[in-house]
This record gives C-alpha cells, structure tokens and sequence, in this order.
C-alpha cells in the first residue's frame, strides 16, 4: 500500500506525512519515556487497536525513528524504542503539551490518564533557563502517582516511594494547572489542591515553573 502524502514540498508537509496521523506522536511520546515491550505500549495506549500499533510501529521503523531491539538473555522478547532522529521529536511533543495545557480544563467521562503523563508534563513546562538548588515533587491524582526530580538540566523520575520535598494532590486537571505557579493560590482557596512542603521548598519549586519576567 502506497503511503499517503500531501504532496507539497514543505518541512511541515513532509514531517506530516511521517508522524502526522493519528497515534503516532503518542507512540513517540510513551517511547520518550524509554524502550517499551509491544504489549506495554498496547496497554499504555489503550483504546488503541492492536493493527493500528503494529502498522504505526511498522512505519515508524521504515523511516528510521524508531527501532526494534531483542533483549538481552536472561530476558526474552523484543522492545522498541527511538532512534535519535526518533528522540528529535521530544521538542514536538513539548510543544504539543504546551499548547493544549488549556484543553486540560475538563475531563471527559472514559478519557484515560497515566500518571507517566504528568512527568511528562513537568518536562514540557519547566523553564528552560531555570537555575537553583534540586527540588523534588510528587503528583498524587486519584488515577496515580508519579515523582520527579528537577535539578537545572534534568527532570529525572523517582522511585513511588522515594522522600520528595513538596507533593500536590489533586485531579490530573488541577495538578496540570498547578503547574503555573499563578494558578495555586485560587485552587487552594477551592480546595481542588493540597500542597505539602516547607516554604522554602515550594517555593524552590514555583521558580522551575514561573514565567521569566521581562
């Protein structure tokens, strides 16, 4: 089967036609997150169909982002993961995030949540330039938890029941939200968020997120 094209010669075209349809910048965003067995990217993906995956899988590796490695004994079974060229769309999917934060307002009844999302989140709305001492949260939704450590150049993932200095607890819409240091004063006057930390913490915390003044 030919593959599908806009026939126009221009990056934005042609990057479209490579991961432009549906499911496949979800695929690239879970395998962000590291090699993936095909049956937990099926699951994580869900209501993906499983010819669906395997077709985008299969595209995604004819053009090179993303590859399928055997694991090594004692392990068995392949994984797939990015490529770098695959890696490049980190950047994409950041973009993405960013721009849809408003879309977070309110859930759909069946809309599905990962507590991996809201990591992946964090990373998509850190500043870029920020500085200062690490500083490590906890975002607790009734579909989850996942831990963070954010230091100036990294956001790395921490184990569910490693010590963190601040944690937020709330639905996934309001710690989404949280993320914008504005947005925590009102939340907590509504009650839709608790916070927990020392002062200093949260407020270590509030300057990886507050927009740069200018």
């Amino acid at each position: 089967m030919a593959t599908r094209s806009y026939g126009q010669h221009c990056a934005v075209a042609k990057s479209l036609d490579i991961v432009g349809d549906r499911w496949t910048l979800l695929i690239v965003r879970d395998l962000l997150d590291g090699p993936q067995r095909y049956g937990d990217l099926l699951a994580g993906l869900r209501p993906i169909a499983t010819d669906v995956l395997a077709g985008r899988l299969r595209q995604l590796e004819q053009h090179g982002l993303v590859r399928r490695r055997e694991l090594p004994r004692p392990a068995s079974g392949n994984v797939y993961e990015l490529t770098d060229d695959g890696a490049a769309l980190e950047g994409v999917v950041h973009a993405f995030a960013r721009w849809g934060r408003s879309l977070l307002h309110t859930r759909r009844p069946g809309d599905s949540v990962r507590p991996r999302w809201l990591v992946r989140a964090v990373r998509a709305y850190v500043r870029p330039d920020r500085t200062g001492s690490p500083v490590s949260v906890r975002l607790v939704t009734p579909d989850g938890a996942a831990a963070v450590r954010i230091t100036a150049d990294t956001v790395e993932d921490l184990d569910d029941d490693a010590p963190v200095d601040v944690t937020l607890t709330g639905d996934v819409e309001v710690l989404a939200a949280a993320l914008d240091p504005a947005n925590v004063p009102p939340l907590l006057d509504s009650g839709r968020l608790r916070l927990d930390g020392t002062e200093h913490a949260v407020q270590r915390l509030a300057k990886a997120f507050a927009p740069r003044l200018v």
